[in-house]
């Protein structure tokens, strides 16, 4: 399965089911995580000493399997996603996103790269491209591409109406131990706060 397979399943009600690596290093684990029937897996590269070297042989290990790759990335930035996305990854989870500035950041560049900068800005705010050709040019080159953004704050939550406003997200992660925390409630999973 690929990032635009995995999204037409989702949109079209179906379910999905994936799991994040954390801990794994070798390419040769993609054979043994094939059987578990996943859609997608999640390659950490947040909470993991992961160079980009090791994402790719990760994720060129796991496509032949029907398993759709997504990063996730260090810090929600540009320069993080278009990495991965080269890579060969089929999307990102961005971690920790908490404005609106971020989550466009993260979408412009998982949607519309190679466009950067006030142009990529201008594609998420409006759906303006230099011409037709480019916007389709560009939608076809990215058509795999999730975006999957990480909300994991208080802040995030209070933020996240006009978050989910901009165009381009294709799911919400919410992160339990760090939005745990931030609620003053470390762990507490069965705290109606964190319900």
């Amino acid at each position: 399965m690929n990032g635009y397979e995995l999204k037409q399943k989702v949109q079209s009600g179906g379910i999905v089911y994936g799991t994040m690596l954390s801990m794994i290093r070798n390419p040769r684990w993609a054979v043994p995580v094939a059987g578990f029937g996943l859609d997608y897996v999640i390659i950490d590269s947040e909470h993991t000493p992961r160079d980009r070297t090791e994402m790719a042989d990760l994720m060129a290990s796991m496509l032949p399997s029907g398993i759709c790759p997504i990063v996730r990335i260090r810090i929600p930035d540009s320069h993080y996603v278009t990495m991965a996305v080269d890579a060969g990854s089929h999307g990102v989870l961005a971690p920790y996103c908490e404005t609106v500035d971020e989550v466009m950041e993260v979408v412009a560049a998982t949607k519309w790269r190679p466009l950067q900068g006030a142009l990529a800005r201008k594609a998420v705010e409006t759906g303006d491209l230099p011409s037709e050709a480019s916007k389709k040019y560009l939608e076809d080159k990215n058509k795999n591409n999730v975006c999957i953004v990480g909300i994991e704050s208080v802040p995030a939550i209070e933020n996240l109406p006009n978050i989910l406003k901009v165009k381009g997200i294709d799911a919400i992660f919410v992160g339990p131990n760090d939005l745990s925390i931030s609620l003053g409630i470390p762990d507490k999973y069965d705290d109606p706060r964190y319900e």
